[in-house]
């Protein structure tokens, strides 16, 4: 998000609640946070109905969910995740830099679901589900870029995209592309120092010679969550794209952070959906 709402973070949301039989269970995922929290020198100071959290941080009252958090650490039990959360806390009150030479080597192309109202920042549809956004990106944290921020910075929309592909390419050399065989067949996964950009790769102008020797290209793509990738090439498309479905679903349903269930082809002509899959619940 951009500094306007800087303040309001999407995370995740963990109530307190009762079981049948009217004894209150433990709310592992609040706790923790709560510790997390006071450990860092800070305090809750209110939750509302909602379950909003609210807690100061420096001179801005930050507006906390911990839903996204709950889908994390019930997909992964890893608790890191929250500590990690509450350590990034400082971080989500910084503003957008004011300069470009500050920015520019951070822009990054990532993607969101749709069913957002996208206001005032830069955006391109992808599918009828997912939206490019182009991010400030640091230490594993987004700041969404809005129109407004290219007009502080003094650089066109057009220039900012051009940034963002050559960012890519850089994140892209620094990264790997590494494959499973399954029978006599292989499925890529992407694996860069910031698991959440794993979009600003698959967008690099240079994966297509990156993945030519071991995939060819066009190549088919299922991002379910915004850190989780699969590639494969299209004469393995009828294998994996009957095999994928059961853990593109799982991931995207559990995750705290879902892009899309689509299966996506990249080819000179861009990208085009050729299949969605659905759940079978």
């Amino acid at each position: 998000m951009n500094s306007t709402i800087k303040a309001i973070i999407v995370v995740s949301i963990f109530t307190i609640f009762f079981g049948c039989s009217g004894k209150m269970k433990t709310d592992f995922v609040f706790d923790e946070f709560k510790k997390q929290v006071e450990k860092k020198g800070l305090k809750i100071d209110s939750i509302d109905k909602t379950g909003l959290i609210y807690l100061q941080v420096k001179e801005t009252q930050l507006k906390v969910s911990l839903d996204n958090i709950r889908r994390d650490f019930e997909r992964d039990h890893d608790t890191t995740i929250i500590a990690h959360y509450v350590g990034s806390l400082d971080l989500a009150v910084v503003e957008m830099p004011k300069s470009w030479s500050e920015v520019k080597d951070s822009i990054y192309i990532s993607l969101f679901p749709s069913d957002y109202d996208f206001a005032e920042f830069v955006h391109e549809k992808v599918s009828d589900s997912v939206e490019k956004i182009y991010v400030y990106s640091t230490h594993r944290n987004f700041v969404w870029v809005g129109k407004s921020d290219l007009k502080k910075w003094n650089v066109s929309e057009l220039d900012m995209i051009k940034q963002a592909k050559a960012n890519g390419d850089s994140l892209l050399a620094k990264s790997k592309i590494t494959f499973d065989t399954i029978e006599n067949r292989k499925l890529g996964t992407l694996e860069t120092d910031d698991e959440t950009l794993k979009a600003a790769l698959l967008f690099a102008p240079s994966f297509k010679d990156r993945v030519k020797k071991d995939f060819g290209f066009p190549f088919y793509a299922v991002i379910p969550v915004r850190d989780f990738c699969y590639i494969f090439s299209i004469k393995d498309f009828d294998f994996f794209s009957k095999k994928l479905g059961a853990t593109v679903i799982d991931e995207y349903e559990k995750s705290g952070h879902p892009i899309t269930p689509e299966i996506l082809k990249f080819s000179d002509k861009g990208v085009e959906v050729v299949g969605t899959y659905r759940s079978t619940k």
